[in-house]
């Protein structure tokens, strides 16, 4: 580093001083962005990257939609470093936390030969009004990080939200079908009828957000195959 990127350096750390998203500390401009050293090493991830049969394949076998493959990156636990992580990408205007964290579960995917034979990517969708509130949608941005390193394209026109819900946070399962009950739609493009779609989320609670974008795309599409991924295991 030359003697002015040191200067500037020093300056943007008093005229912008940058603190890490999980524990408050200060972050040196020229350091690891987003989390200090030790929260990057705190963050936990699950073991469903590993194995094809894991507790999100089987919790989808149980249904009546078949999933081809699917699996979760980080374990979200109440009030750690992961739940911190993704309330930020999620209520706190950091879509660019999204991206990185898309790209480090990218590459875990890629070390163990995860959804190689998927075609596009299909981000669950939010409401157009909600979307315009918060500016971005965060499922959006962590599929932009998986599309760069899987080199698996993105298609944000097939799968729509048409009702604008309530926060379905503190829902069982069988609430959570009810609540998105009719209020996903997926629309039928008939040179891709056959390919294979890697659905993404941000947090994996019970599926049911999941399991009905699924049931969508499958009732204008069956002929498709379906696989997906939540960058988070509640």
């Amino acid at each position: 580093m030359t003697f002015f990127q040191r200067v500037m350096t020093d300056v943007l750390d008093i005229v912008c001083p940058e603190s890490c998203l999980s524990c408050g500390c200060h972050l040196k401009a020229d350091k690891v962005q987003f989390l200090c050293p030790e929260c990057w090493a705190e963050y936990e991830r699950t073991d469903c990257s590993k194995d094809k049969e894991n507790i999100i394949t089987k919790s989808f076998n149980s249904e009546d939609i078949e999933i081809v493959d699917g699996c979760t990156f980080l374990k979200f636990d109440k009030k750690e470093t992961t739940q911190k992580i993704l309330h930020n990408i999620k209520y706190f205007n950091h879509p660019e936390l999204g991206v990185k964290f898309g790209k480090i579960a990218g590459h875990q995917l890629k070390k163990y030969r995860r959804f190689n034979d998927v075609n596009y990517i299909l981000p669950v969708p939010m409401h157009p009004d909600k979307q315009k509130k918060r500016g971005y949608n965060q499922a959006e941005k962590i599929a932009e990080g998986l599309s760069e390193v899987l080199n698996i394209p993105i298609k944000n026109d097939i799968l729509h939200k048409n009702v604008n819900t309530e926060s379905q946070t503190r829902m069982n399962k069988v609430q959570r079908l009810k609540n998105s009950t009719g209020v996903y739609s997926a629309d039928r493009v008939e040179e891709l009828c056959e390919k294979h779609f890697l659905i993404v989320d941000d947090v994996f609670t019970t599926g049911a957000t999941l399991e009905v974008c699924a049931k969508a795309l499958h009732s204008v599409m069956p002929e498709c195959k379906i696989s997906v991924f939540a960058l988070a295991k509640a």
